[in-house]
């Protein structure tokens, strides 16, 4: 009330900017309440899941970008179309997962800029062959993420990223390198027919456990 009235006397360049204070300390007050639960958490661990949450998204809008290119009416291929759709809000729901764990462990999550994917493939051969070095990259970050856990002793960190990632990156990646060689060897136009069909039951990781 005090405060309310102290600001009515004060011109309206002085009220925004105490108004702006206020919000500021209050959105700081509000953090600590989050800091409170926080324990054995480095900041180290917080900036390399951001980064590994950003490296999510980043594989969802690029499975996105492809799963649409191949429902082109020039391309048409609606099982690869299916396959990379699911591939996609699968790499959204691990970002999702990681955002939680975040907000459970008392992290700040800072999502940045996706860069803009690739938007055409000359085949889905090619479009496979980018999925596996894309799981490879998010594997390794993974691997990263557990190895930094394990340098700052947090054991938590390391069970989250074994129980929900790590073997389930593996058989994606086992998957798709299945499929790139069986693709070699159908390469034809019926083959690729014949694959495509095949493909629309087909996913790469099983449905994701959420907690």
């Amino acid at each position: 009330m005090f405060q309310n009235l102290f600001i009515g006397f004060l011109p309206s360049i002085g009220k925004a900017v105490i108004r702006t204070d206020m919000s500021k300390n209050c959105a700081q007050m509000l953090r600590r309440f989050c800091m409170i639960m926080r324990q054995n958490f480095a900041k180290s661990c917080e900036d390399k899941l951001n980064d590994q949450i950003n490296l999510e998204l980043k594989a969802c809008h690029q499975y996105l970008a492809m799963a649409y290119h191949f429902d082109r009416a020039d391309v048409s291929s609606p099982g690869i179309h299916s396959f990379f759709l699911k591939a996609s809000m699968e790499e959204r729901d691990h970002a999702e997962l990681i955002m939680k764990y975040m907000n459970k462990r008392g992290g700040l999550i800072r999502l940045s800029t996706v860069p803009e994917p690739l938007a055409e493939f000359g085949d889905a051969l090619g479009a496979l062959k980018y999925a596996l070095q894309m799981e490879l990259e998010v594997n390794q970050h993974l691997l990263d993420v557990h190895a930094l856990a394990g340098k700052e002793n947090d054991p938590n960190l390391c069970d989250f990223i074994e129980a929900n990632f790590l073997q389930e990156q593996v058989d994606g990646q086992k998957v798709l390198a299945d499929f790139i060689r069986q693709l070699e060897r159908a390469k034809s136009d019926i083959g690729d027919y014949l694959f495509d069909k095949y493909m629309a039951s087909a996913g790469m990781h099983q449905e994701i456990k959420k907690r």
